[in-house]
């Protein structure tokens, strides 16, 4: 029975220490925010890498406030799920959060780059897209399609614009042929 009791111990104890490994933390004075900035690597071994996050680096400002969060997937989580890196700014009350995409998926959705704005109660009020100039649109000149949402989180609007912030109009017949052009690889 003593045995039993050891060996089920013993047992619990390598399992829990499996589940709870700690991750490789470093922490780097004096970055961009005049704070710190905390880099975990986790192994796979890490309840954060099972959930798809290979590495999460965590910069804070002089005054130890939160400035900024980036978090890398791991390979498996990137090809599933369509990214490799998430950033969140914390400015005061609001927020702004960029996906960059795989290049898998950035191939289908014909952007590379999404960045969210969020107001004080964490509502979406502005998303824009970067557009890869090989897309259909970016052929056409578009370099990010900006979407408006209202304050239910309802799309107001959207538009095109160019690289220095030109409205870019399109047209269904352009439209049509940049189509073919991509689809037939020329561009």
């Amino acid at each position: 029975m003593q045995k039993a009791a050891l060996f089920a111990t013993v047992f619990l104890f390598s399992a829990t220490t499996v589940v709870f490994a700690k991750p490789n933390v470093r922490t780097m004075n004096g970055n961009e925010y005049g704070g710190k900035t905390e880099l975990v690597t986790y192994s796979e071994d890490d309840r954060e890498f099972t959930d798809g996050i290979s590495e999460k680096v965590t910069s804070y400002d002089s005054k130890g406030q939160l400035v900024r969060v980036e978090v890398h997937a791991t390979p498996d989580a990137a090809e599933r799920e369509g990214w490799e890196t998430k950033v969140t700014y914390h400015w005061g009350k609001t927020k702004i959060g960029e996906v960059y995409s795989t290049d898998s998926n950035s191939a289908v959705s014909g952007f590379y780059q999404m960045v969210d704005y969020l107001d004080h109660g964490g509502k979406l009020t502005k998303r824009e897209f970067y557009v890869r100039p090989n897309s259909v649109i970016g052929t056409l000149g578009v370099y990010k399609r900006v979407v408006h949402y209202d304050v239910n989180g309802n799309q107001t609007n959207f538009e095109d614009l160019d690289q220095v912030g030109n409205p870019v109009t399109i047209n269904l017949e352009d439209y049509r042929k940049a189509q073919k052009k991509v689809a037939n690889g020329q561009q």
